[in-house]
C-alpha cells in the first residue's frame, strides 16, 4: 500500500515537472512573475513616499522588501522571456511596459549615489535584453505593435539617458560640494553678512537665498573667489517684499514655503562643510530670527507656523536624500515630454487593433519555423493590466513632480523675478495660484514621539515572564522586551506650546541642562547638584530627572485617587497644571526613549551612555528582586523612598537610582503647589531636550527622516538656524 502511494506521488511529481518544463508551463511561470513584478513596483511607487510619515516597522519592511526584490524580479522575468522555448506576441508587450514601470524605483538607502549607479546599470542590462527580445519577435508582430513597441523601447532608452544626465549634472555629491560652496560664499558676502537694519517679522535684512545661486555669480579677484549679488537672485527678503495685489501679498504659507527652502539650503551645508565656515553661529540675526521670526516673539501664541516651516524644510531634506525631484535650477520640459510620449504610446497600444481584436491562434513565423505559438486565457488581460499600470505609474510620478514643493518654489521664484509679466496675464497668474495651492503631500512626518518609562519597564508582567521561558538568545529577548516597553503617541499640542514658549523667550540663549529653569524658579541653590553639575554627566542628569518625574506622577496620582478621583488636592481645577503634567511626563518618557533607542542624537558618548543605562536598569531590577515586588508598581514606588545605594563612591546604577528617588521626594516636599511643581518639571524637560538637541551627528538625523522623523530633529534644525550648533559644556550660573 505504501509503495502504491509512493508510486502515485512520484508520478504526480514527474507530471508536474514535465508540465513546468513545457512551453505552457514556462508561459504560466512568466505570467506569474509579471504579475508579481507589477505588484512589487506598484507597492514601491505608491508606498515609498509614506516612509516620511510612517513609524511602522512592518510598513518599512514591506517597502524595503519591494525595493530589494523589484529589480531582481524584473530582470529574471525578462531573462526568462528571452530564453523561453515558446512564442507569444504578448510577451514583448509585457517586457516593454514592465521595463517602463521599473523606472519608478527610487533610492531608499543613504548611499544614494552608488545605489543609483547600480540601478542604472541594472536597467541598462534590462533595456538590452528587451531589445533582443523585441528583435526576435519583429517578424511575427503586427505592424502597429512593431512601431509602438519600438518607440516605447526608444522612450525607455531616452529616460535612462535623462536619468544618467541628471545624476552626473545634479547628483547629491555634486550638490553637497558645489552648491554648498556657492551658499557659503554667498553668506560670507559683505552685502549679506554686514546688515544691521533687520526685522525678523517682515524678514527685512534676511537675504537668505531661495534660488538664483549659480557659478556665474562667482568672480575671481587676486586669486580669491568672491560672490557677486545680482538682481536674478531671489532671496527671502525679496519674496517678503511682494505686496499690492501680488500672489504672495496675502498668502503667508507661500512665503513660508520659500523660507523653508532657503533654510533647507542653509541646513544642507552641515552635511558637507569640508572645512568651509558655517556662518550662522557668528551672525547676530540668527537667534533673533528664531525668537522673533519663527517663534513670533514674546506676545505670539501661534506655534503652528514655527513647526510648519521646519517640517517643510525637513521635507526638502528628505526629498534630497530619498526621492528624485529636479532642483529649481532644472526644467520639467524633459519630464513633461517623456510623460506625454509615454501616455500617448500606452493608450495607443492599449486601444490598438492588435489588442482589441486579439486571437489566441497565430500564423506560423516567417520561414516556416517549427516553434508553436503558446497561449493562455489570461495573456491578453495581463497585457492590458501591465499597460494600465504603466500609465498609472507614469501619471503618479509626473503629478508628484508637478505638485511637489520643489516645483512650487521654482514657479514662485519665477513669479518674483518676472512679476510684471505675470500680472499682464491674469489667467496664467490664476493658474499659478491654483498650482501652488495643489499638493499631494498631506504630512511631512509621523508627528509622534516615542515613550519609554525606565521604572515601569523593569516591572514584570505575564508576557515578560513568558518571554523568559522561551529558549531564545539573550539579544533577541532584550530586543523583544524593548519593543514591548516602547510605545508611541501623537505629539500633544501642549508640548508644542511649551517648546514654543521657551523658544520665543529671552532665555533661549541661556539654555543649560536645567540651570535656567531652576534659576527662574529660585531653586538653583537647592537642586543645582542635579543639573549641569551632576557627577554622572548630562545623561545621568536626564535619568535622575526621569526617575523623579515618575515618582512625582505616581505620588500625585495617589493623592488624586485618595480624593475620590473627583478633584486633585492642591490646584484642583487648574487646566494649566494638567497641560504641564502632560508636557513633563511625555517629554520625560521621550528623553528616556531617545537614550534607549537613539542615543546618537543626544550624546557623542554613545557607548558610555549605554553602559550607564544598562547599569541603572540592572540596579532597578536587582532592587525589585531583593524586596520581592517585581510585579507591583505601588510597592516599587513605596519602597523607593528608603532606597540607599550599597556604595555611593562607586560609579554604579544604584547611585543614579538613589539620586533620582531623592530628587523626586525632595521636589514633592519642597513644592506644595501641584501646579507649580508640574510647571517646574515641564520647563525642566523642555530645557533638557533643547540642551541636548544641538548635534554634529547630521547623518543620524537624516536617517531618522526615513523612519517617520523625530521631534528632536525638528529642534536640532531650529537651533541650527538660531546659531546654536553645539551643546553647551560649562554651567552659566554659580549658586555658591
Amino acid at each position: 500500500m505504501e509503495q502504491q502511494h509512493l508510486s502515485v506521488a512520484q508520478n504526480v511529481t514527474r507530471a508536474a515537472t514535465a508540465w513546468a518544463a513545457s512551453p505552457v508551463g514556462l508561459l504560466v511561470r512568466v505570467e506569474a512573475l509579471v504579475t508579481a513584478s507589477c505588484a512589487l513596483l506598484a507597492t514601491l511607487v505608491f508606498l515609498g513616499s509614506g516612509r516620511r510619515t510612517s513609524r511602522s516597522a512592518a510598513f518599512r519592511f514591506v517597502v524595503w522588501l519591494a525595493l530589494m526584490l523589484s529589480y531582481p524580479a524584473v530582470s529574471y522575468t525578462i531573462g526568462l522571456m528571452q530564453s523561453g522555448s515558446f512564442r507569444n506576441d504578448m510577451v514583448v508587450v509585457w517586457a516593454c511596459f514592465l521595463l517602463g514601470c521599473a523606472d519608478g524605483i527610487a533610492a531608499c538607502s543613504l548611499d544614494g549615489a552608488d545605489q543609483q549607479a547600480r540601478t542604472m546599470i541594472s536597467q541598462a542590462t534590462q533595456v538590452f535584453y528587451v531589445m533582443l527580445l523585441l528583435i526576435s519577435y519583429l517578424g511575427s508582430l503586427q505592424l502597429q505593435l512593431k512601431v509602438l513597441l519600438s518607440l516605447l523601447w526608444l522612450l525607455n532608452v531616452a529616460k535612462l539617458v535623462l536619468r544618467l544626465r541628471g545624476l552626473l549634472a545634479a547628483g547629491r555629491d555634486r550638490v553637497l560640494t558645489a552648491d554648498n560652496w556657492l551658499i557659503s560664499k554667498y553668506m560670507a558676502h559683505e552685502k549679506v553678512s554686514s546688515i544691521w537694519d533687520f526685522d525678523p517679522a517682515t524678514m527685512r535684512g534676511y537675504r537668505y537665498v531661495v534660488t538664483g545661486d549659480d557659478k556665474k555669480n562667482v568672480q575671481y579677484q587676486y586669486g580669491a573667489a568672491e560672490y557677486k549679488v545680482d538682481d536674478e537672485l531671489v532671496t527671502v527678503e525679496k519674496a517678503w517684499e511682494q505686496h499690492d495685489g501680488s500672489l504672495l501679498s496675502d498668502d503667508d504659507k507661500l512665503k513660508d514655503l520659500c523660507l523653508s527652502f532657503s533654510l533647507f539650503k542653509l541646513l544642507r551645508q552641515r552635511l558637507n562643510l569640508n572645512g568651509k565656515p558655517f556662518h550662522e553661529p557668528k551672525d547676530i540675526r540668527t537667534l533673533v530670527f528664531v525668537r522673533r521670526g519663527l517663534a513670533g516673539g514674546d506676545s505670539c501664541e501661534d506655534h503652528d507656523r514655527m513647526y510648519r516651516v521646519i517640517e517643510v524644510e525637513l521635507g526638502f531634506l528628505f526629498d534630497f536624500y530619498y526621492a528624485r525631484y529636479p532642483s529649481p535650477k532644472q526644467t520639467l520640459v524633459p519630464e513633461t515630454a517623456t510623460f506625454m510620449a509615454a501616455a500617448a504610446l500606452s493608450l495607443s497600444t492599449l486601444f490598438s487593433p492588435a489588442l482589441l481584436h486579439h486571437h489566441h491562434h497565430h500564423p506560423p513565423p516567417p520561414g516556416g519555423g517549427a516553434v508553436d505559438y503558446t497561449t493562455t486565457s489570461v495573456d491578453i488581460w495581463l497585457a492590458r493590466l501591465v499597460i494600465s499600470l504603466f500609465l498609472v505609474l507614469e501619471l503618479s510620478q509626473y503629478l508628484s513632480l508637478v505638485l511637489s514643493d520643489w516645483h512650487r518654489v521654482k514657479m514662485l521664484c519665477r513669479y518674483v523675478r518676472h512679476r510684471p509679466w505675470w500680472q499682464g496675464h491674469p489667467i496664467l497668474e490664476k493658474f499659478l495660484w491654483l498650482t501652488c495651492r495643489a499638493t499631494l503631500t498631506r504630512s511631512y512626518w509621523s508627528n509622534s514621539v516615542g515613550q519609554y518609562s525606565l521604572l515601569h519597564s523593569c516591572l514584570e508582567n505575564q508576557s515578560s515572564c513568558l518571554l523568559t521561558r522561551v529558549p531564545l538568545h539573550r539579544w533577541v529577548k532584550d530586543q523583544l522586551a524593548t519593543t514591548r516597553a516602547v510605545t508611541r503617541r501623537s505629539l500633544p499640542v501642549a508640548v508644542k506650546r511649551q517648546i514654543h514658549r521657551l523658544l520665543r523667550s529671552e532665555w533661549l540663549s541661556n539654555v543649560k541642562y536645567g540651570d535656567r529653569t531652576l534659576q527662574r524658579n529660585d531653586m538653583l541653590q537647592v537642586f543645582d547638584w542635579s543639573t549641569s553639575r551632576y557627577k554622572f554627566g548630562t545623561m545621568g542628569s536626564i535619568l535622575i530627572w526621569h526617575i523623579a518625574t515618575a515618582i512625582c506622577d505616581d505620588e500625585l496620582s495617589k493623592l488624586f485617587a485618595a480624593a475620590g478621583g473627583k478633584a486633585r488636592p492642591r490646584a484642583a481645577h487648574n487646566a494649566v497644571a494638567a497641560d504641564s503634567r502632560e508636557v513633563a511626563t511625555v517629554l520625560s518618557n521621550y528623553c528616556a526613549y531617545l537614550l534607549l533607542q537613539a542615543p546618537e542624537l543626544v550624546t557623542d558618548e554613545v557607548h558610555d551612555e549605554r553602559l550607564l543605562m544598562e547599569a541603572v536598569q540592572e540596579a532597578i531590577q536587582n532592587y525589585l528582586r531583593n524586596i520581592g515586588c517585581r510585579r507591583s508598581k505601588d510597592a516599587m514606588f513605596a519602597s523607593l523612598r528608603e532606597f540607599m545605594p550599597a556604595d555611593e563612591a562607586n560609579f554604579t546604577g544604584e547611585a543614579v537610582l538613589a539620586d533620582g528617588a531623592q530628587l523626586g521626594y525632595q521636589l514633592l516636599s519642597a513644592m506644595a503647589d501641584e501646579a507649580a511643581l508640574w510647571n517646574l518639571l515641564a520647563e525642566m524637560w523642555v530645557e533638557l531636550l533643547l540642551a541636548v538637541a544641538p548635534s554634529e551627528n547630521v547623518t543620524g538625523h537624516v536617517k531618522k527622516l526615513a523612519t517617520g522623523g523625530e521631534l528632536i530633529t525638528h529642534l536640532w534644525a531650529l537651533l541650527t538656524h538660531g546659531g546654536i550648533i553645539k551643546r553647551r559644556e560649562k554651567p552659566y550660573y554659580d549658586s555658591r
